[in-house]
C-alpha cells in the first residue's frame, strides 16, 4: 500500500472555516485547506483588505472561499459566523482556531483589561467557536 502525504490532506466536497485568517499563520492555513480541495471561509475581526487579499489569492488558483467579518469573542458573533458559513456553503466540516492575540507590554506593566483581551482572544473565542461548529456538524450529521 502506497499511501502518498498529500493523499491525507484531501478536502475536496469540505468546508473550513479558518478564524483570525485575514493575516499570519491563519493565512497560510487557509491558502492550504484550499488547495486541498475545501471551500474555505477566511473569518476576520479588523483586517478586511487582508481578508480579501487572502479571498483573492484562494480564488485565483481556483478555490472557493469567502471572507466573513466576526469578533470571535463575542457568542452573537461567533454563531452569525457559522450561520453564514453554512448558507454559503451547505456545510461546516472543519473549523480552525486561528485567531489570538498577545500582551504589547510585560507582566509588569500590564493591565488586567489587557490580561481579559489576551483571555478572551485565546480561550474564550476556542469554547465559543467549538461549541457551534460542533452543533451545526451534529446537525448536519
Amino acid at each position: 500500500m502506497n499511501i502518498h502525504p498529500h493523499n491525507l490532506f484531501d478536502f475536496a466536497d469540505k468546508t473550513a472555516l479558518v478564524t483570525g485568517s485575514g493575516s499570519g499563520l491563519g493565512t497560510g492555513i487557509a491558502v492550504r485547506f484550499a488547495q486541498a480541495g475545501a471551500a474555505v471561509v477566511v473569518n476576520y475581526r479588523s483586517s478586511a483588505r487582508g481578508a480579501r487579499a487572502v479571498v483573492a489569492q484562494i480564488k485565483a488558483d481556483g478555490g472557493k472561499a469567502i471572507a466573513i467579518q466576526a469578533d470571535v469573542t463575542r457568542k452573537s458573533d461567533v454563531e452569525r459566523l457559522v450561520e453564514q458559513t453554512t448558507a454559503a456553503f451547505g456545510r461546516l466540516d472543519v473549523l480552525v482556531n486561528n485567531a489570538g492575540a498577545y500582551p504589547l507590554s510585560s507582566l509588569l506593566e500590564m493591565r488586567e483589561g489587557e490580561w481579559d483581551e489576551v483571555i478572551n482572544a485565546n480561550l474564550r473565542s476556542v469554547f465559543l467557536c467549538t461549541q457551534a461548529a460542533a452543533k451545526q456538524m451534529i446537525a448536519q450529521g
